[in-house]
């Protein structure tokens, strides 16, 4: 009996931290889905799906204002929209094409970010290429392990692996010249 009131209770603070942030920043998910979707609809459905993959990993959110947490959600959020621009039939462009970031979304995590070291990985890591920007902000900031990521990014394990190892050598490269 006490343990189903404690998994009750921990499902009840669960969906208010989930509400909280999809007030806080439901603006931004839309704007990063209708970035890349440019349709109302789907970037509704890429919104309503990365709500039910942050949900399932509401334990690496910390607090709602934190950077970390503004760089998950805009990392579900632009993996859910190009899964269902994907599955639209657009196979045929590239993930390039596919992502054209909003140009605010880096500029938000830099001004919430205070700490100078941390501020410093951040721009590194932004200089990057989106792909192991995306890995590396998972990993470092989020702190999520490689199954995690794979899971969130809906990509095979190894290959997030992989792009972790390549990403660090070239973040250790561009921080050597910052």
């Amino acid at each position: 009996m006490k343990r189903k009131r404690k998994e009750l209770k921990w499902e009840e603070q669960a969906k208010q931290r989930l509400e909280e942030i999809y007030r806080a920043y439901g603006k931004l998910m839309m704007r990063v889905a209708m970035d890349i979707l440019h349709q109302r609809e789907d970037a509704e459905d890429a919104v309503q799906n990365s709500i039910i993959s942050i949900a399932r990993h509401m334990d690496v959110i910390g607090k709602t204002e934190d950077y970390r947490t503004v760089s998950y959600i805009c990392a579900v959020v632009r993996h859910a929209a190009i899964d269902i621009y994907r599955k639209k039939g657009k196979q045929d462009a590239s993930y390039d094409e596919i992502l054209t970031e909003p140009a605010g979304n880096f500029d938000i995590e830099r001004e919430v970010c205070e700490e100078e070291g941390v501020g410093r990985i951040v721009a590194a890591i932004n200089k990057l290429d989106v792909g192991y920007r995306e890995v590396l902000s998972l990993f470092y900031l989020n702190e999520l392990s490689p199954g995690e990521i794979a899971d969130v990014l809906s990509r095979p394990y190894n290959t997030i692996r992989s792009q972790i190892n390549r990403g660090r050598k070239l973040l250790r490269q561009s921080l050597k010249d910052i």
